[in-house]
C-alpha cells in the first residue's frame, strides 16, 4: 500500500511540474500585445497641446482644430515616417493654414516643447538670398513678420564650397516675450542638421521658463555647434548684462497657425512672397508642449517615436 501512494505521489508531482511548464512555456510565448511599441503619446501626457499626425489630414488629434485652406490647398499626405506625412511643395499655397479657438493652448504658452520628423531634401537649401523654409509658425502682432513661435530651414552661411554650406541646414527656432525688457524675439539657430541624404530625423525644441533655458536635439541628442562645441544658445535673458533671466514667454495676439508655411498676419492667409518658402520636404507626427520637457523626456520620447516607425 506504502509503494502504491508513493507512486500516486510520484504523478501528481509530475503533473504539477508538467502543468508549471506549460504556464510558463505559455508565458514566454504570449506575444506582445503592442508588439514592442510605445505610444509617444503617453510621454508627458497632461501637457500635451497639440498633436498633427497627418494621416491623410491636417487634423489636431488633441483640440479638433482643422485647417481653414483644406479645400483649396495643393496638400498631400504621403508615406511617411509613421503612417502618412505632410508633403511640402514648392507652390507658395501648399502649406496648412488654422484659425486659432479663442481657448486655444498655443495661445497663452509660457514655456514650450515641439517635436518632429523631418525629412529634408538635399539640393534645396542654397546659400545665396534663397527662401528660407518654414515647417511651423504661430503667427502675432508683437512681430508681424516672424510671429510668436515657429521652427524654419535657414538658407545657409557661410557661401561657398563648405562642408557646413553643402552638407547641412541651419535650423532656427524663435519664440517670443511681449513683455521682455529688451529682447522680446529670441532666437535658437546656430545648430545643423546634415542633409546629405533625405533621411527622416527627430527635431525637439524646449523652452523652460522655470530655467529660462532653450535646448534642441537631434535623434534625442543634445545638438552641438557645427565644430562640435558647446552649444552656446542655452541661456535666455531679457536684456545686455544678462542679468534678467527671460521667464515666462508671453505671445502677442496670436491668430493663425500654419504648418509647412509662413503666416501672411496682414492678409490672413499664407504668405506667398518670394522671400518666404515653403518646405519641400515632409514633415510628421508634429507635437507641441506646454512645458519645456527634460533631457530625460525627450530621449524617452525618441525611443518610442522610433518603435512607431514604418
Amino acid at each position: 500500500m506504502k509503494n502504491k501512494f508513493k507512486f500516486f505521489g510520484m504523478l501528481l508531482l509530475g503533473g504539477l511540474i508538467f502543468a508549471s511548464l506549460a504556464i510558463t512555456s505559455c508565458k514566454k510565448d504570449d506575444p506582445d500585445p503592442d508588439d514592442g511599441k510605445i505610444n509617444p503619446s503617453t510621454i508627458a501626457a497632461s501637457n500635451l497641446v497639440a498633436y498633427f499626425s497627418f494621416e491623410g489630414n491636417g487634423n489636431d488629434e488633441i483640440s479638433a482644430m482643422t485647417p481653414s485652406n483644406s479645400s483649396t490647398t495643393t496638400t498631400t499626405f504621403v508615406e511617411g515616417r509613421r503612417g502618412k506625412a505632410f508633403q511640402g511643395a514648392t507652390d507658395k499655397n501648399s502649406g496648412l493654414l488654422y484659425t486659432l479657438p479663442a481657448n486655444s493652448k498655443l495661445k497663452t504658452l509660457k514655456a514650450f516643447s515641439f517635436s518632429v520628423w523631418l525629412k529634408q531634401v538635399p539640393n534645396t537649401i542654397e546659400t545665396t538670398d534663397a527662401p528660407e523654409q518654414m515647417v511651423f509658425q504661430l503667427d502675432g502682432k508683437g512681430d508681424w513678420i516672424w510671429g510668436n513661435l515657429f521652427l524654419l530651414q535657414h538658407r545657409n552661411w557661410p557661401e561657398g564650397d563648405t562642408e557646413q554650406a553643402l552638407n547641412f541646414a541651419e535650423m532656427d527656432c524663435y519664440f517670443w516675450k511681449d513683455d521682455s525688457e529688451d529682447w522680446k524675439g529670441q532666437r535658437g539657430n546656430g545648430w545643423y542638421v546634415d542633409v546629405t541624404a533625405p533621411q527622416w530625423r527627430h527635431i525637439t525644441c524646449t523652452y523652460d521658463n522655470v530655467t529660462s533655458k532653450f535646448h534642441a536635439y537631434v535623434n534625442g541628442v543634445h545638438v552641438t555647434a557645427f565644430d562640435g562645441s558647446e552649444y552656446m544658445g542655452t541661456e535666455r535673458w531679457q536684456r545686455d548684462g544678462e542679468d534678467l533671466p527671460l521667464g515666462d514667454l508671453k505671445f502677442n495676439s496670436p491668430e493663425k497657425f500654419a504648418i509647412g508655411a509662413w503666416a501672411n498676419r496682414l492678409a490672413g492667409e499664407l504668405q506667398d512672397d518670394d522671400w518666404a518658402s515653403p518646405f519641400k520636404g515632409l514633415i510628421d507626427e508634429l507635437r507641441i508642449y506646454d512645458r519645456g520637457l527634460t533631457a530625460a523626456e525627450v530621449k524617452d520620447l525618441y525611443d518610442a517615436e522610433i518603435t512607431q516607425i514604418n
